[in-house]
This record gives structure tokens, C-alpha cells and sequence, in this order.
């Protein structure tokens, strides 16, 4: 029988450096396991979402900002079992036993992104300590995400807008550098330009006048005399109403005294009963008023008076009896 040839040095180097290799591949394996709770005990827990867009199986879930687990899959709720809030996506995730007390009834879960371009994950505030821990099944109630997307259309949509607004105002600059519109002609006309100056410089001299200490203006303003006087004048006014509201004088009676108010609701209340009477028609006034009949008569009494008159003024003779003396 013939024997195998001998294992060489070079061999066995081989063979050690291949099972160095698998333990340093363990231990690595067993390191990361351990670091990232893949080993440990998980619970299910589930959450109700609008819309899941980026998030993936496997993505991370955190507590507080720190990864207590993975979401484990993705499902989407049947149109006639959803609910009236909206939700259309079910997430199960898959929760490390150790921060069980940590997620209770009054605990939300909100699905965001990781920076403002990063992968998409689970975020669950803890609970408070008066709320009932969940357990392996239960769902966590969600709260509204912020949407990036939408945001990010937003943002274009007003950008766009803000680029239309700059175009007309780059065109509204052309025309008015052009000379176009009225306004567009005050820029650009030197001529009124070289008005305004004219009306500057002239408003100069003028003022230049007025604030010499001889013009008129400039006088009145620093003349003592012209405010004693309008002081004297307040004096005397603030004088005079002291004594009207004291009741001197005749105003002053007339503004104090009951007398006058009473006088002026006893006119009143017989002007009002006169009127009354003239409106139920009594007195001769009242029946003018409300008599068809009389003012028939009265009418027709002021028509044959007109005639008689008339006929007068045409043949005055006929009217005029003949007058014999002797």
C-alpha cells in the first residue's frame, strides 16, 4: 500500500491562519450581536401609519433616540378593515425585552428620517408610568410625520413662484430704465429732473427768507409778546367757561337752570298734543286737513274766486255800478 506524501510546513500555516480567521469571524459575529441586542429576547409590537414611502423591513427602531429593535415587516390593511383615521399601512416591529417597561399605552410612535436626507426609521417616545405597559401584540398609537416630500414640493413650488415675481420685476425694471409709463419717464427725463432742482433751489431762497430774523414769520415764532397774548386769550376763555358752568350770566342760567329744560318739554308735549288733534281732525284746522269734502269746497271756492277776478280784470266797467249824483 502506498503511503500519502507528508504535510508540509507551508500546510499547516494555511490551515492555521484559515481557523484564526473563522475565530475572529465568531467573535466579531458574537461582538455585533451582542451590541445591537440581535440575539436577546424581542417582542412584537405593531403601529398604524397613513403612508410607510422609504421605510424598509429592517429598518431601525429607537426609543428616545436610541435603537431598541428593527422593524420586522410591512403590511397593508384591507380596504374594509381600515379605520376612519386613515391609517393604510400596518408596521410590526420587532422590540428588545429590556426597555419593555419603557413603551406603555400613552407611548407614540412617528416614523421620520434619519437627518433630512438619511434612511427612514421608527421613533417611539417612552411612556409615563401611570399608562399600562404594552405587551407582545399590542399597537402603538402613531402621530403625524413630517412629510419631506411634501415639504421639498412646497419648497419648489414657492421657489418658482419667487422667480416669476423676479422676472416681472426685471422687466418692470427694463421698461421703467427704458423710459416707458409715466414713471419710467420721471426717471429718465433730465429735463425734470433739472425742474426738480430748480424747485429745490427755490425752496431754498424762499425758506432762506423766512428764517431771517426780520422776516415776518420768524418774528411771530420768536416774539414774546405774541404769546403772552394768545396765553391772555386762553386765560380770558378758560375764564369765561369757569363762569357758564358756575351758571353766571344768562348762558350760564340758561345752562344750569331746570327751567329752561322744563319749558322746552312742556312745548314739546303741546306741540305734539296740537298734532295729534290735527291728525284725528278736530277744529277747523284739523278738519281741513282730513275733509275731502271741505277741501272740494275750499278748492272750488278758490277756482271761481280766480274766475271772478279775472273776468274783472277784462271788463272792469261791468263790475263798477253807475253812480248818479244828481
Amino acid at each position: 500500500m502506498k503511503r500519502g506524501s507528508p504535510i508540509t510546513w507551508e500546510q499547516v500555516r494555511v490551515g492555521l491562519l484559515i481557523l484564526l480567521a473563522l475565530g475572529i469571524l465568531s467573535a466579531a459575529v458574537f461582538l455585533v450581536g451582542n451590541t445591537g441586542n440581535v440575539f436577546g429576547s424581542r417582542y412584537q409590537l405593531a403601529t398604524l401609519v397613513r403612508s410607510a414611502a422609504g421605510l424598509v423591513p429592517g429598518a431601525s427602531v429607537q426609543l428616545a433616540g436610541q435603537t431598541v429593535g428593527q422593524v420586522d415587516r410591512i403590511e397593508l390593511i384591507p380596504p374594509d378593515l381600515r379605520t376612519d383615521d386613515g391609517n393604510a399601512v400596518e408596521i410590526w416591529m420587532a422590540i428588545d425585552e429590556d426597555v419593555r417597561e419603557q413603551i406603555r399605552t400613552d407611548s407614540r410612535a412617528q416614523v421620520r428620517t434619519q437627518g433630512l436626507l438619511g434612511d427612514k426609521l421608527i421613533d417611539i417616545e417612552p411612556g409615563s408610568a401611570a399608562a399600562r405597559v404594552l405587551v407582545d401584540g399590542d399597537t402603538i398609537p402613531s402621530s403625524t410625520s413630517v412629510d419631506y416630500d411634501a415639504l421639498i414640493a412646497e419648497g419648489a413650488g414657492a421657489v418658482g413662484e419667487l422667480l416669476e415675481i423676479t422676472e416681472d420685476l426685471s422687466e418692470l425694471t427694463s421698461g421703467l430704465l427704458e423710459g416707458e409709463g409715466s414713471l419710467g419717464r420721471l426717471i429718465t427725463d433730465d429735463a425734470l429732473y433739472l425742474r426738480v432742482v430748480s424747485l429745490a433751489a427755490n425752496l431754498d431762497s424762499v425758506l432762506s427768507v423766512a428764517a431771517s430774523p426780520e422776516a415776518p414769520l420768524m418774528q411771530m415764532l420768536t416774539d414774546d409778546s405774541l404769546y403772552a397774548s394768545v396765553r391772555a386769550a386762553a386765560d380770558a376763555m378758560e375764564e369765561i367757561i369757569g363762569s357758564v358752568a358756575d351758571g353766571e350770566g344768562t348762558l350760564g342760567r340758561l345752562i344750569g337752570s331746570d327751567s329752561l329744560y322744563a319749558a322746552l318739554i312742556g312745548s314739546v308735549r303741546t306741540t305734539d298734543s296740537l298734532l295729534t288733534r290735527l291728525a284725528a281732525g278736530q277744529g277747523s284746522a284739523g278738519q281741513l286737513l282730513t275733509d275731502d269734502a271741505l277741501y272740494e269746497e275750499l278748492l272750488k271756492t278758490v277756482t271761481d274766486l280766480n274766475a271772478l277776478l279775472a273776468a274783472i280784470r277784462d271788463d272792469p266797467e261791468r263790475y263798477v255800478p253807475p253812480v248818479s249824483i244828481f
